[in-house]
């Protein structure tokens, strides 16, 4: 937006862990003291106040700040198994609510 002249519209990334919504049900998370499922009423507040500071970025939670330069450095496949032992396989335990009907006809 800034190349287009635009100075008015300010843009907040947000960047959240796993958030404990139905989208998450039944995920249980390896390292809960280090990266525990979001409260969603916390992450939405923690929303607001970044856009209302108009920050460029919010990563949530704030632990997560410490690792992003050592995850960047690492080749791709030991950022795989470090993902892997910090719980970044936590989809293996979700629990489909409903039915999805993509790609049915």
């Amino acid at each position: 937006l800034e190349y287009m002249g635009i100075k008015h519209v300010k843009i907040t990334t947000i960047f959240p862990h796993f958030t404990d919504t139905g989208l998450v049900n039944g995920a249980t998370v390896k390292l809960p003291a280090l990266f525990p499922l979001l409260d969603p009423v916390w992450v939405a507040d923690q929303i607001i106040t970044a856009t209302r500071e108009e920050r460029n970025e919010l990563i949530l939670p704030r632990a997560t700040n410490y690792f992003i330069l050592f995850i960047y450095l690492m080749p791709c496949e030991v950022f795989r198994r470090f993902g892997k032992l910090m719980g970044n396989d936590l989809m293996k335990t979700f629990k489909q609510t409903r039915k999805h009907n993509i790609g049915d006809e």
